[in-house]
Protein backbone atom coordinates (compact mmCIF):
# COMPACT_ATOMS: atom_id res chain seq x y z
CA UNK A 1 0.00 0.00 0.00
CA UNK A 2 2.58 2.39 0.88
CA UNK A 3 4.68 2.00 -2.55
CA UNK A 4 1.61 2.75 -4.47
CA UNK A 5 0.38 5.40 -2.81
CA UNK A 6 3.81 6.93 -3.04
CA UNK A 7 3.55 6.78 -7.05
CA UNK A 8 0.39 8.27 -6.63
CA UNK A 9 0.81 11.07 -4.52
CA UNK A 10 4.37 12.06 -6.25
CA UNK A 11 2.21 11.75 -9.58
CA UNK A 12 -0.71 13.82 -8.16
CA UNK A 13 1.55 15.93 -6.57
CA UNK A 14 3.03 16.75 -10.01
CA UNK A 15 0.00 17.17 -12.10
CA UNK A 16 -1.24 19.72 -9.48
CA UNK A 17 1.53 21.92 -9.25
CA UNK A 18 2.10 21.15 -5.57
CA UNK A 19 5.95 20.88 -3.95
CA UNK A 20 4.33 17.73 -1.70
CA UNK A 21 2.03 15.52 -0.61
CA UNK A 22 1.41 13.39 2.75
CA UNK A 23 0.30 10.55 4.09
CA UNK A 24 -0.12 10.67 7.97
CA UNK A 25 -0.94 7.81 10.45
CA UNK A 26 -2.17 8.68 13.60
CA UNK A 27 -5.67 10.04 12.34
CA UNK A 28 -9.24 8.66 12.55
CA UNK A 29 -10.14 7.93 8.79
CA UNK A 30 -13.65 8.53 9.34
CA UNK A 31 -14.17 11.58 11.99
CA UNK A 32 -10.13 12.89 11.40
CA UNK A 33 -9.89 12.93 15.23
CA UNK A 34 -6.15 12.18 16.42
CA UNK A 35 -5.85 8.95 17.60
CA UNK A 36 -2.29 8.17 17.77
CA UNK A 37 -0.56 5.43 15.88
CA UNK A 38 2.03 2.19 16.92
CA UNK A 39 3.25 2.28 13.33
CA UNK A 40 7.11 2.79 13.25
CA UNK A 41 8.83 2.88 9.88
CA UNK A 42 12.37 2.82 11.46
CA UNK A 43 11.63 -0.74 12.21
CA UNK A 44 9.47 -2.11 10.14
CA UNK A 45 10.75 -5.00 7.82
CA UNK A 46 9.00 -6.28 4.75
CA UNK A 47 10.35 -9.68 3.83
CA UNK A 48 13.06 -9.59 6.03
CA UNK A 49 14.39 -5.80 4.53
CA UNK A 50 13.92 -2.35 5.92
CA UNK A 51 10.76 -0.82 4.88
CA UNK A 52 12.81 1.99 3.66
CA UNK A 53 15.13 0.76 1.66
CA UNK A 54 12.40 -2.11 0.63
CA UNK A 55 10.72 1.52 -0.82
CA UNK A 56 13.38 2.50 -2.78
CA UNK A 57 14.65 -0.60 -4.04
CA UNK A 58 11.05 -0.92 -5.71
CA UNK A 59 10.40 2.45 -6.69
CA UNK A 60 11.85 4.47 -9.55
CA UNK A 61 15.46 6.60 -8.79
CA UNK A 62 12.89 9.63 -9.27
CA UNK A 63 11.14 8.87 -5.83
CA UNK A 64 11.77 11.25 -2.95
CA UNK A 65 10.10 10.88 0.26
CA UNK A 66 10.69 10.87 3.91
CA UNK A 67 9.59 9.64 7.12
CA UNK A 68 9.12 11.85 10.42
CA UNK A 69 7.28 11.49 13.74
CA UNK A 70 5.89 14.17 16.11
CA UNK A 71 3.95 13.98 19.06
CA UNK A 72 0.43 15.63 18.84
CA UNK A 73 -1.50 15.98 22.64
CA UNK A 74 0.41 13.16 23.51
CA UNK A 75 -0.53 11.08 20.68
CA UNK A 76 2.49 9.75 18.55
CA UNK A 77 2.07 10.81 14.52
CA UNK A 78 4.73 9.54 11.59
CA UNK A 79 4.02 11.66 8.63
CA UNK A 80 5.42 10.53 4.80
CA UNK A 81 6.17 13.26 3.18
CA UNK A 82 6.16 12.63 -0.61
CA UNK A 83 7.68 15.08 -3.34
CA UNK A 84 6.57 15.82 -6.39
CA UNK A 85 7.57 13.58 -9.49
CA UNK A 86 10.76 15.30 -11.65
CA UNK A 87 11.39 14.46 -15.26
CA UNK A 88 8.62 11.39 -15.22
CA UNK A 89 5.90 9.88 -13.29
CA UNK A 90 7.24 7.70 -10.03
CA UNK A 91 6.24 3.89 -10.81
CA UNK A 92 6.33 1.12 -8.03
CA UNK A 93 7.44 -2.24 -8.88
CA UNK A 94 7.05 -0.43 -13.04
CA UNK A 95 3.67 0.22 -12.22
CA UNK A 96 2.77 4.42 -12.06
CA UNK A 97 0.04 5.21 -10.26
CA UNK A 98 -2.23 8.21 -9.55
CA UNK A 99 -4.94 9.39 -6.58
CA UNK A 100 -8.54 9.66 -8.30
CA UNK A 101 -10.48 11.35 -5.31
CA UNK A 102 -10.06 9.35 -2.67
CA UNK A 103 -8.68 6.69 -4.56
CA UNK A 104 -5.21 4.81 -5.54
CA UNK A 105 -5.29 3.77 -9.33
CA UNK A 106 -2.81 2.71 -12.63
CA UNK A 107 -2.08 5.88 -14.08
CA UNK A 108 -3.02 3.83 -18.01
CA UNK A 109 -6.24 2.98 -16.43
CA UNK A 110 -7.02 7.33 -16.48
CA UNK A 111 -5.62 8.70 -20.09
CA UNK A 112 -7.10 11.96 -19.31
CA UNK A 113 -4.70 12.41 -15.68
CA UNK A 114 -2.11 10.62 -17.64
CA UNK A 115 -2.19 13.49 -20.21
CA UNK A 116 -2.33 16.33 -17.70
CA UNK A 117 0.42 14.63 -15.29
CA UNK A 118 2.64 14.63 -18.57
CA UNK A 119 1.90 18.23 -19.40
CA UNK A 120 2.84 19.37 -15.88
CA UNK A 121 5.78 17.24 -15.87
CA UNK A 122 7.19 18.76 -19.37
CA UNK A 123 6.36 22.34 -18.06
CA UNK A 124 8.19 21.45 -14.93
CA UNK A 125 11.38 24.21 -14.89
CA UNK A 126 14.47 23.35 -13.42
CA UNK A 127 15.11 26.28 -12.25
CA UNK A 128 12.16 26.42 -9.84
CA UNK A 129 13.12 23.20 -8.45
CA UNK A 130 14.92 22.26 -4.95
CA UNK A 131 18.44 23.61 -4.39
CA UNK A 132 17.52 22.98 -0.41
CA UNK A 133 14.05 22.42 1.55
CA UNK A 134 13.30 23.34 5.40
CA UNK A 135 15.12 26.18 5.62
CA UNK A 136 14.13 28.01 8.89
CA UNK A 137 14.13 32.09 7.86
CA UNK A 138 17.03 32.39 9.91
CA UNK A 139 18.97 29.69 7.57
CA UNK A 140 17.29 31.72 4.50
CA UNK A 141 19.68 34.40 5.72
CA UNK A 142 22.92 32.11 5.95
CA UNK A 143 22.80 30.87 2.92
CA UNK A 144 21.57 33.87 0.52
CA UNK A 145 22.72 37.20 0.58
CA UNK A 146 20.01 38.83 0.48
CA UNK A 147 21.27 42.65 1.17
CA UNK A 148 22.71 42.34 -2.26
CA UNK A 149 19.81 40.89 -3.95
CA UNK A 150 17.68 43.85 -1.85
CA UNK A 151 20.28 45.88 -3.51
CA UNK A 152 20.56 45.07 -6.86
CA UNK A 153 17.32 45.12 -7.54
CA UNK A 154 16.94 48.83 -5.90
CA UNK A 155 14.56 46.95 -3.42
CA UNK A 156 13.95 49.44 0.22
CA UNK A 157 14.85 47.63 3.49
CA UNK A 158 11.88 45.51 4.45
CA UNK A 159 10.50 46.14 8.07
CA UNK A 160 10.22 42.46 9.39
CA UNK A 161 11.24 39.15 9.35
CA UNK A 162 8.88 37.71 7.55
CA UNK A 163 8.19 40.70 4.97
CA UNK A 164 11.73 39.70 3.86
CA UNK A 165 10.80 36.61 3.72
CA UNK A 166 7.60 37.40 1.35
CA UNK A 167 9.91 39.60 -1.07
CA UNK A 168 12.39 36.63 -1.55
CA UNK A 169 9.09 34.20 -1.90
CA UNK A 170 7.37 36.89 -4.25
CA UNK A 171 10.59 37.00 -6.54
CA UNK A 172 10.58 33.31 -6.79
CA UNK A 173 14.13 33.20 -4.59
CA UNK A 174 12.22 31.07 -1.83
CA UNK A 175 9.24 29.31 -2.27
CA UNK A 176 6.64 28.25 1.52
CA UNK A 177 6.20 24.79 2.46
CA UNK A 178 2.94 23.58 3.50
CA UNK A 179 5.22 22.70 7.11
CA UNK A 180 5.77 26.28 7.08
CA UNK A 181 9.29 26.32 6.38
CA UNK A 182 10.93 27.54 3.37
CA UNK A 183 12.59 25.71 0.33
CA UNK A 184 15.44 27.78 -1.27
CA UNK A 185 14.93 27.60 -5.19
CA UNK A 186 17.37 26.92 -7.79
CA UNK A 187 17.23 30.28 -9.25
CA UNK A 188 17.65 31.54 -5.58
CA UNK A 189 20.68 30.32 -5.04
CA UNK A 190 22.40 30.25 -8.19
CA UNK A 191 22.16 33.92 -8.25
CA UNK A 192 21.82 34.77 -5.01
CA UNK A 193 24.07 31.70 -3.17
CA UNK A 194 27.04 32.98 -0.36
CA UNK A 195 28.17 29.89 -0.81
CA UNK A 196 27.02 27.13 -3.56
CA UNK A 197 29.37 24.82 -1.90
CA UNK A 198 26.64 24.61 0.67
CA UNK A 199 24.06 23.13 -1.68
CA UNK A 200 24.53 19.82 -2.65
CA UNK A 201 22.62 20.15 -6.34
CA UNK A 202 24.20 22.85 -6.89
CA UNK A 203 28.22 22.57 -5.96
CA UNK A 204 29.31 21.74 -9.34
CA UNK A 205 27.72 24.81 -10.69
CA UNK A 206 30.23 27.60 -9.05
CA UNK A 207 32.02 29.43 -12.09
CA UNK A 208 35.87 28.39 -12.64
CA UNK A 209 37.93 30.98 -14.18
CA UNK A 210 41.59 28.91 -15.23
CA UNK A 211 44.28 30.65 -17.15
CA UNK A 212 46.83 28.32 -18.83
CA UNK A 213 50.46 28.65 -19.89
CA UNK A 214 50.46 28.47 -23.63
CA UNK A 215 47.72 26.66 -26.09
CA UNK A 216 46.76 23.70 -24.06
CA UNK A 217 45.46 22.01 -20.77
CA UNK A 218 48.61 20.94 -19.73
CA UNK A 219 50.05 23.97 -17.63
CA UNK A 220 48.04 25.93 -15.26
CA UNK A 221 49.38 29.15 -14.30
CA UNK A 222 46.52 30.06 -12.00
CA UNK A 223 42.99 29.06 -11.57
CA UNK A 224 39.97 30.62 -9.63
CA UNK A 225 36.17 29.43 -8.36
CA UNK A 226 34.26 31.57 -7.08
CA UNK A 227 31.42 30.10 -5.20
CA UNK A 228 29.35 33.01 -5.06
CA UNK A 229 26.13 33.04 -7.03
CA UNK A 230 25.98 34.42 -10.23
CA UNK A 231 24.71 37.71 -9.68
CA UNK A 232 26.49 38.85 -6.58
CA UNK A 233 29.94 37.72 -8.23
CA UNK A 234 29.31 38.69 -11.58
CA UNK A 235 31.31 42.03 -11.71
CA UNK A 236 34.06 40.42 -9.45
CA UNK A 237 34.20 37.68 -12.09
CA UNK A 238 34.88 40.33 -15.31
CA UNK A 239 37.40 42.22 -13.06
CA UNK A 240 39.08 38.48 -12.56
CA UNK A 241 38.98 37.33 -16.19
CA UNK A 242 40.52 40.70 -17.38
CA UNK A 243 43.41 41.23 -15.61
CA UNK A 244 44.43 37.52 -16.65
CA UNK A 245 43.86 38.44 -20.23
CA UNK A 246 46.69 39.71 -22.40
CA UNK A 247 46.94 43.46 -23.58
CA UNK A 248 49.57 45.24 -25.85
CA UNK A 249 50.96 48.25 -26.05
CA UNK A 250 50.62 51.04 -28.63
CA UNK A 251 51.50 54.16 -29.41
CA UNK A 252 48.98 57.35 -29.89
CA UNK A 253 49.78 60.86 -29.95
CA UNK A 254 53.31 60.05 -28.30
CA UNK A 255 51.87 58.37 -25.49
CA UNK A 256 51.85 54.48 -24.80
CA UNK A 257 48.58 52.82 -24.38
CA UNK A 258 47.05 49.17 -23.52
CA UNK A 259 44.75 47.77 -26.11
CA UNK A 260 42.70 44.44 -24.95
CA UNK A 261 43.31 42.10 -26.81
CA UNK A 262 39.41 40.59 -26.65
CA UNK A 263 35.85 42.56 -26.55
CA UNK A 264 35.05 43.12 -22.81
CA UNK A 265 31.66 44.11 -24.53
CA UNK A 266 31.74 40.12 -26.03
CA UNK A 267 33.07 38.68 -22.51
CA UNK A 268 30.31 39.92 -20.88
CA UNK A 269 27.65 38.86 -23.01
CA UNK A 270 28.83 35.55 -23.67
CA UNK A 271 29.60 34.64 -19.83
CA UNK A 272 25.97 36.07 -19.51
CA UNK A 273 24.90 33.49 -21.70
CA UNK A 274 26.60 30.81 -20.56
CA UNK A 275 24.73 31.23 -17.06
CA UNK A 276 21.07 32.04 -18.22
CA UNK A 277 21.12 28.85 -20.66
CA UNK A 278 23.01 26.16 -19.36
CA UNK A 279 21.49 23.05 -19.06
CA UNK A 280 20.54 22.98 -14.78
CA UNK A 281 19.95 19.24 -15.02
CA UNK A 282 23.51 18.06 -16.23
CA UNK A 283 26.15 17.55 -13.60
CA UNK A 284 29.39 16.02 -14.89
CA UNK A 285 30.29 19.42 -16.77
CA UNK A 286 31.40 22.93 -14.87
CA UNK A 287 30.44 26.41 -16.22
CA UNK A 288 33.85 27.48 -17.30
CA UNK A 289 36.39 30.28 -18.58
CA UNK A 290 39.64 29.17 -19.79
CA UNK A 291 41.93 31.44 -21.07
CA UNK A 292 44.75 30.53 -23.27
CA UNK A 293 47.71 33.06 -24.72
CA UNK A 294 46.07 32.75 -28.44
CA UNK A 295 42.29 32.34 -26.82
CA UNK A 296 39.50 32.29 -24.34
CA UNK A 297 36.95 29.19 -23.96
CA UNK A 298 33.43 29.82 -21.92
CA UNK A 299 32.03 26.61 -21.80
CA UNK A 300 28.54 25.40 -20.52
CA UNK A 301 26.40 22.31 -19.81
CA UNK A 302 23.90 22.21 -22.51
CA UNK A 303 23.15 22.51 -26.31
CA UNK A 304 22.51 26.36 -27.68
CA UNK A 305 19.20 26.86 -28.40
CA UNK A 306 18.84 27.77 -32.08
CA UNK A 307 21.29 27.54 -34.99
CA UNK A 308 24.24 28.91 -34.70
CA UNK A 309 24.29 30.73 -38.41
CA UNK A 310 20.86 32.41 -36.67
CA UNK A 311 22.55 33.90 -33.84
CA UNK A 312 22.67 37.29 -34.70
CA UNK A 313 18.55 38.67 -34.77
CA UNK A 314 16.94 35.41 -33.48
CA UNK A 315 14.08 35.53 -31.60
CA UNK A 316 14.23 35.39 -27.48
CA UNK A 317 14.60 31.90 -26.76
CA UNK A 318 16.05 30.50 -23.19
CA UNK A 319 16.61 27.41 -21.07
CA UNK A 320 15.76 28.97 -18.16
CA UNK A 321 13.43 31.76 -18.33
CA UNK A 322 13.15 33.35 -14.97
CA UNK A 323 16.69 32.82 -14.50
CA UNK A 324 16.88 35.44 -17.81
CA UNK A 325 14.67 37.56 -15.90
CA UNK A 326 16.20 38.11 -13.02
CA UNK A 327 19.54 38.56 -14.67
CA UNK A 328 18.07 41.46 -16.91
CA UNK A 329 16.58 43.04 -13.71
CA UNK A 330 19.44 43.29 -12.36
CA UNK A 331 20.68 44.63 -15.35
CA UNK A 332 23.40 41.75 -16.17
CA UNK A 333 21.84 40.95 -19.61
CA UNK A 334 18.75 41.71 -21.87
CA UNK A 335 16.32 39.42 -22.72
CA UNK A 336 15.75 40.30 -26.14
CA UNK A 337 17.95 38.31 -28.23
CA UNK A 338 20.14 40.73 -29.11
CA UNK A 339 23.29 39.73 -26.58
CA UNK A 340 24.90 37.96 -30.39
CA UNK A 341 24.11 41.52 -32.03
CA UNK A 342 26.19 43.21 -29.25
CA UNK A 343 28.75 40.70 -29.58
CA UNK A 344 29.19 40.96 -33.30
CA UNK A 345 29.12 45.07 -32.95
CA UNK A 346 31.74 45.16 -30.63
CA UNK A 347 34.09 42.51 -31.82
CA UNK A 348 34.01 44.72 -35.92
CA UNK A 349 34.25 48.08 -33.51
CA UNK A 350 37.29 47.02 -32.04
CA UNK A 351 38.80 44.37 -34.93
CA UNK A 352 38.57 41.66 -33.29
CA UNK A 353 37.21 38.34 -34.78
CA UNK A 354 33.69 36.91 -33.90
CA UNK A 355 33.70 34.34 -31.44
CA UNK A 356 33.15 30.57 -32.84
CA UNK A 357 30.30 28.16 -31.00
CA UNK A 358 31.12 25.00 -30.59
CA UNK A 359 27.89 22.68 -29.53
CA UNK A 360 26.90 18.92 -29.50
CA UNK A 361 24.55 16.86 -26.50
CA UNK A 362 27.36 18.30 -24.21
CA UNK A 363 27.59 21.12 -24.20
CA UNK A 364 28.20 24.95 -25.65
CA UNK A 365 31.95 26.20 -26.04
CA UNK A 366 32.23 29.44 -27.56
CA UNK A 367 36.09 30.37 -28.43
CA UNK A 368 37.25 33.96 -28.39
CA UNK A 369 40.49 34.08 -30.73
CA UNK A 370 43.51 36.89 -30.34
CA UNK A 371 43.41 39.86 -33.21
CA UNK A 372 44.79 37.72 -36.48
CA UNK A 373 45.90 39.28 -39.72
CA UNK A 374 43.93 39.28 -42.04
CA UNK A 375 46.20 37.04 -44.00
CA UNK A 376 47.38 34.75 -41.05
CA UNK A 377 43.34 33.70 -40.97
CA UNK A 378 42.31 30.31 -42.44
CA UNK A 379 39.41 30.06 -44.49
CA UNK A 380 37.42 28.94 -42.17
CA UNK A 381 37.85 31.97 -39.66
CA UNK A 382 37.59 34.99 -43.22
CA UNK A 383 33.87 32.51 -44.39
CA UNK A 384 32.50 32.84 -40.56
CA UNK A 385 33.58 36.56 -40.14
CA UNK A 386 32.06 37.20 -43.76
CA UNK A 387 29.19 35.63 -42.73
CA UNK A 388 28.48 37.43 -39.52
CA UNK A 389 29.22 40.88 -40.67
CA UNK A 390 26.52 39.98 -43.62
CA UNK A 391 23.75 39.42 -40.42
CA UNK A 392 25.09 42.36 -38.28
CA UNK A 393 24.50 44.58 -41.63
CA UNK A 394 21.54 43.31 -42.48
CA UNK A 395 19.68 43.30 -38.94
CA UNK A 396 21.12 46.95 -38.48
CA UNK A 397 18.51 47.32 -42.38
CA UNK A 398 22.26 47.70 -44.36
CA UNK A 399 23.85 45.18 -47.01
CA UNK A 400 27.75 43.71 -46.62
CA UNK A 401 29.18 45.04 -49.70
CA UNK A 402 33.25 44.63 -51.31
CA UNK A 403 34.11 48.01 -49.07
CA UNK A 404 32.36 47.27 -46.10
CA UNK A 405 34.12 44.04 -45.70
CA UNK A 406 37.58 45.36 -46.55
CA UNK A 407 36.52 48.37 -43.72
CA UNK A 408 35.54 45.28 -41.48
CA UNK A 409 39.03 43.04 -41.72
CA UNK A 410 40.92 46.75 -41.51
CA UNK A 411 42.46 46.73 -45.04
CA UNK A 412 43.11 49.37 -47.22
CA UNK A 413 41.50 50.75 -50.11
CA UNK A 414 43.97 49.05 -53.14
CA UNK A 415 43.01 46.53 -56.31
CA UNK A 416 44.78 43.49 -54.40
CA UNK A 417 42.61 44.08 -50.98
CA UNK A 418 39.49 44.70 -53.64
CA UNK A 419 40.45 41.45 -55.28
CA UNK A 420 40.49 39.66 -51.84
CA UNK A 421 37.28 40.62 -50.39
CA UNK A 422 35.97 39.61 -54.20
CA UNK A 423 36.92 36.01 -53.90
CA UNK A 424 35.85 35.64 -50.44
CA UNK A 425 32.59 36.95 -51.36
CA UNK A 426 32.29 34.86 -54.27
CA UNK A 427 33.49 31.76 -51.67
CA UNK A 428 30.48 32.67 -49.00
CA UNK A 429 28.16 32.84 -51.67
CA UNK A 430 29.09 28.91 -53.14
CA UNK A 431 28.87 27.99 -49.13
CA UNK A 432 25.08 29.75 -49.13
CA UNK A 433 26.44 31.52 -46.46
CA UNK A 434 25.15 34.83 -48.41
CA UNK A 435 23.51 35.90 -51.73
CA UNK A 436 23.07 38.87 -54.44
CA UNK A 437 20.24 41.54 -53.35
CA UNK A 438 19.93 42.32 -57.18
CA UNK A 439 22.15 40.25 -59.49
CA UNK A 440 20.64 43.15 -62.41
CA UNK A 441 23.26 45.56 -61.32
CA UNK A 442 26.75 46.06 -62.26
CA UNK A 443 29.60 43.64 -60.00
CA UNK A 444 30.80 46.65 -58.50
CA UNK A 445 27.00 47.49 -57.11
CA UNK A 446 26.45 43.90 -55.66
CA UNK A 447 25.39 44.05 -52.19
CA UNK A 448 24.78 41.43 -49.89
CA UNK A 449 22.52 39.51 -47.71
CA UNK A 450 22.60 36.39 -45.39
CA UNK A 451 21.16 33.54 -46.87
CA UNK A 452 18.17 33.56 -44.75
CA UNK A 453 17.21 36.88 -45.74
Amino acid sequence: MIGERISAIANSTAMLGRSCGYIIWGVDDVSNEIVGTEFKPETQKVKGQELKSWLHNNLSGNAEFKFDETTVDDHRMVILTIYASKQHPVAFQNCKCIRDGSYTNKLMDRPQMASRLWFALNSQRAEMMAATEDCTPEEVRRLLAYDSFLTMLNLPDPTSEQSLMDLLADNDVIAKQDNGLYTVTVLGALLFAKDLSKFDRLRRKALRIVKYNGTSKSDIARQEQDVRGYAIGFEDNIRTLMLMLPSSEIITTGKAELKEQYSVVAIREILANAMIHQELGVSGMNLATEVFSNRVEISNPGSILVDKERLIDAAPRSRNERIAAMMRRVKLCEELGSGWDKIVESCERGMFPVPTVYSDDNGTRVVLTAPTPYANMSTEERLWNCYMHACSCFSKGGYLTNASLRERFGLETNNSNTVQMSNLIKEAKYKNLIKTVDENTSTRMFRYVPFWA
